[in-house]
């Protein structure tokens, strides 16, 4: 590779970029205008509407159905209240007329007085203010009366006091005292990192989309993405002199945001110095989070790069990007969720972590380690989007993708072909959203019936009926075929060491992201309310059947054609998914890789609906009676396997593994790969 050339290609891309008017007015001329007059512009316009609030006339009606020395005394301090004025008397009180009044906006508010006697025999004003909370006006009038009757109420129960000669202090049995030990540039911290991560994100993906679908869509569009491919430059060194422009106008871009944002919020303070007490910003934190900004800008670049490189042209680059825009936007407003704190899970987590590092360097208060996972977690991300961007500019069928992508008419010309990828994920869809809405339902309902009517309903009986439709082989689509005796016995023996390694693998998880006691219990108090026979048909068997005959079954086949491995990975991840469940989707997706390998192996879907039935069979019997043996219960510790039994799982796995590899040789991937 040759870094000169890496360097013509990127002072090329930056000088044409920084010729474009478009790229300098999104990306270096708004930050520096926007925020100003965002900023500056809405404080002094909600400084003024507040004065302007303030000082505008509230017209109120007090309809006084007592008519006594205290009913008097509130008009009187009604009237006091600067700025609100108490309407003439009607001659027929009538709520109905007020309230017209009320949404017309014509009064603010209306007063009813009443009277009662309490137990005590004192009398007990009960003071009813009908007001309209979607009104500023009428809200604020509201509160001004409300605190104006509050402190009438203690004067009238100081005068009762003082008459029976008691003093007023016998009613103060709790002082409190609120003491906040945050320093006011913590509580600064706190309010800018709610936000703050949130705009920077996006800031960040808006900015890298706008470069990289000029860079290599915006060429194909151009027809000028010929031009540099002749060139001396390798397609390698192409692809990082884009890689490093991509970066380097992003990084400008939160460079200057975040001055800009340093900026406006020092002149909002300065404005308010005596109330702030001459709080500074924390630039030293605005520094350290623009450092920490390049792993996740390099992510973000590389990962828009690759869209880039795969759309044909900036409209179509564009309608891929609005995913992770939007994916961007849903995982960085964890900053303004409570009870959402860095640990070692969430800095696993991209985007999600960034939001969360952000908001404990406002407030001064992260940790060194996180900081270390969450920057290296993304660089290793980044290595493989850059490596991903290289496969796609290294690939001719994708660099020159010309043809059109095909429209909503997923069957095309053959309506019988239900076997497409963009059929097989729509259907898939489909189930999951009737899994979601109606299977969830139904196991509202009632759990176990519920569980019965989705496996049959949702799963098996649309899976069967659109084949029908189809006018597929059933038996040669779902390769019911007969297979060894032997592999049965093999399936059995080889649950054991997959549930050790499942379980180890759970736990893990659990360290990773704490399991919630609820979800267990639930799965608990579902195995132990019902008899064992019943549990193992709703748990076990029809899963088995049902789950393997729509997944390995039928979308297994709508990606073959991409390949054995391929169909694999992909079918088991969608099998992962339609668990709807985020502790266990990574188990779950192995399984549903082991169950891929098993169809393959042996061309037989029995193998995978046996070996589904055996290992949820073999979770449910230890769930259930491993507190009743007890050799299991010296070895399980609070129900959790010990992690030296991963090594004996493992070489067990691989022994049982080649002896059924050898058994089905005839079987083999090879064989498959020919038809």
């Amino acid at each position: 590779m040759n870094f000169k050339k890496i360097l013509i290609i990127y002072k090329k891309e930056l000088l044409d970029l920084f010729r474009d008017r478009r790229t300098v007015i999104t990306s270096l001329v708004l930050p520096i205008v926007l925020y100003p007059l965002l900023m500056i512009g809405f404080s002094s316009m909600m400084s003024r509407q507040e004065m302007k609030l303030e000082q505008q006339q509230m017209l109120i009606y007090l309809n006084d159905n007592i008519l006594d020395e205290t009913s008097i005394r509130i008009e009187s301090e009604l009237q006091n209240i600067e700025n609100l004025q108490i309407m003439p008397k009607i001659d027929f009180y009538d709520e109905t007329p007020l309230y017209e009044l009320l949404k017309d906006k014509s009064i603010q508010a209306v007063v009813d007085l009443k009277d009662s006697l309490s137990s005590t025999g004192y009398q007990v004003l009960i003071a009813k203010i009908i007001y309209d909370e979607t009104s500023e006006r009428s809200s604020k009038t509201y509160r001004k009366i409300s605190d104006k009757l509050f402190e009438i109420e203690n004067e009238l129960v100081g005068e009762r006091l003082q008459e029976i000669k008691i003093n007023e202090e016998i009613l103060t049995a709790i002082e409190l005292k609120k003491e906040n030990i945050a320093p006011p540039a913590q509580m600064l911290g706190f309010a800018l990192g709610k936000f703050l991560p949130y705009l920077l994100i996006i800031l960040t993906i808006s900015s890298a989309a706008v470069v990289s679908s000029d860079l290599v869509a915006g060429e194909k569009e151009r027809k000028t993405l010929e031009t540099i491919l002749v060139s001396a430059a390798r397609r390698n060194e192409l692809v990082i002199g884009k890689y490093l422009t991509i970066i380097t106008i992003t990084i400008i871009t939160v460079l200057l945001n975040l001055f800009s944002m340093y900026l406006s919020f020092h002149h909002i303070f300065s404005q308010y110095q005596t109330d702030a007490g001459g709080l500074q910003l924390p630039i030293g934190n605005f520094a350290l989070i623009l450092v920490l900004m390049i792993p996740l800008v390099t992510l973000f670049s590389a990962l828009l790069l690759s869209i880039s490189t795969y759309s044909r042209n900036i409209k179509e680059a564009q309608s891929y990007q609005m995913p992770v825009l939007f994916g961007g936007i849903m995982l960085s407003m964890v900053s303004f969720l409570p009870g959402f704190e860095l640990s070692f899970g969430f800095a696993l987590i991209p985007i999600v972590n960034f939001s969360l590092l952000i908001r404990n360097i406002m407030l001064g208060s992260f940790e060194l380690s996180h900081l270390f996972i969450v920057v290296s977690s993304t660089i290793i991300l980044d290595i493989i989007a850059i490596y991903i961007s290289i496969r796609l500019f290294n690939c001719e069928s994708v660099l020159f993708r010309t043809a059109e992508e095909k429209s909503l008419k997923f069957w095309g010309k053959d309506k019988k072909n239900v076997f497409t990828p963009q059929f097989g994920f729509l259907f898939f869809i489909v189930m999951l959203l009737a899994l979601f809405y109606i299977g969830g339902k139904w196991q509202t309902e009632n759990l176990i019936n519920g569980l019965i009517r989705t496996e049959l309903l949702i799963i098996l009986l649309p899976t069967i009926l659109i084949l029908r439709i189809s006018k597929s082989d059933i038996k040669k689509t779902l390769r019911l075929n007969q297979t060894n005796p032997l592999n049965f016995i093999l399936i059995i023996l080889l649950a054991f060491p997959i549930l050790v390694l499942v379980g180890l693998l759970m736990q893990m998880i659990n360290i990773i992201f704490p399991i919630p006691e609820s979800y267990m219990e639930s799965f608990n108090n579902l195995i132990q309310d019902i008899t064992i026979w019943k549990s193992l048909f709703v748990i076990a068997l029809l899963p088995g059947i049902c789950e393997e005959v729509f997944f390995r079954g039928y979308i297994i086949n709508v990606f073959r054609k991409q390949g054995i491995w391929k169909s694999i990975i992909i079918t088991a991840v969608l099998f992962g998914i339609f668990h709807l469940d985020p502790f266990r989707m990574v188990p779950v997706t192995l399984l549903g890789i082991w169950m891929g390998y098993l169809l393959f192996k042996t061309n037989s879907i029995l193998i995978p609906i046996f070996a589904h039935f055996a290992n949820n069979s073999l979770a449910l019997l230890i769930g259930r009676f491993a507190d009743k043996m007890p050799y299991f219960e010296k070895i399980l510790k609070d129900g959790e396997f010990p992690f030296w039994w991963g090594i004996p799982a493992i070489l067990i796995f691989v022994f049982l593994l080649k002896i059924f590899a050898k058994i089905n040789d005839k079987s083999c991937f090879n064989a498959l790969e020919l038809e």
